[in-house]
């Protein structure tokens, strides 16, 4: 006689494959984490297009480009790129994510199934030359999308960091020849950087003058449709954080 499987929803692990969990549920552990952060105005309609109906866009449209290296993490070491739209959820001052580059498979899994962030393998990296701190992108290896330059002046203080919550989109694909996906979510989520202190009581967190550019434009990554039209501001700083779950802000 034919025997049924043994293997129920209950015994699923976190995420693909269900029988060896590819990446383990939060929360997930940050030390380390050396962050650039670029914000500059871009084009309205350009923003509009790639924010979802249920967001506002904020005035003026600003999107911030994040440059990562995270030193110790329960995913492993690795770096991230990040693009950010701040918009409006019901009032509420957000950042929208339409697009992640990272160099690590585990949070690049664990990153699109759980939270529905976007992200694509690329080469990034952080550095210093001279008194220049710099972040580079490169997909395909060899094609440089964006450079991202500042130079530390200022300190600043913890509370005059700007933060918010942050907002992707998670978007399952159906299997069937449906126009439609199988799953489409708003999901909220946190990450609440604490920044080194240094022995003089003085937060490793700056400030000073920067710029992004986009180097090659890809119509496969095509970030550079966010023109750079002003600078507005320019962030550095070592953090620890800690990523929890999310919140399912909408269903689309």
């Amino acid at each position: 006689m034919a025997k049924k499987g043994q293997l129920s929803i209950d015994k699923f692990q976190a995420t693909m494959p269900v029988t060896n969990e590819a990446a383990q549920k939060p929360p997930y552990y940050y030390r380390n984490m050396r962050m650039m952060f670029v914000t500059y105005r871009t084009d309205e309609e350009a923003a509009l297009a790639w924010l979802p109906e249920a967001l506002e866009l904020d005035e003026p449209a600003l999107v911030t480009i994040i440059i990562a290296h995270y030193g110790f993490s329960t995913f492993g070491p690795y770096n991230e790129a990040m693009m950010a739209i701040r918009a409006r959820l019901d009032g509420e001052l957000v950042s929208y994510y339409p697009a992640l580059f990272t160099d690590n498979e585990a949070p690049l899994i664990g990153g699109r199934e759980i939270w529905g962030w976007p992200k694509k393998l690329a080469k990034i990296s952080i550095s210093d030359q001279s008194e220049v701190m710099m972040g580079i992108v490169e997909r395909p290896t060899n094609n440089r999308l964006l450079t991202a330059t500042m130079r530390n002046v200022t300190p600043v203080a913890p509370e005059d960091f700007p933060t918010t919550n942050n907002v992707s989109l998670k978007v399952i694909p159906c299997a069937t020849e449906s126009k439609k996906p199988a799953l489409a979510q708003l999901i909220g989520s946190n990450l609440d950087l604490v920044p080194h202190v240094g022995s003089n009581g003085v937060a490793d967190l700056w400030t000073g003058p920067g710029s992004v550019c986009f180097d090659a434009p890809s119509e496969i990554d095509s970030w550079y449709k966010l023109p750079v039209k002003e600078i507005v501001g320019c962030y550095s700083g070592t953090f620890d954080a800690v990523l929890g779950h999310g919140r399912i802000l909408k269903e689309l």
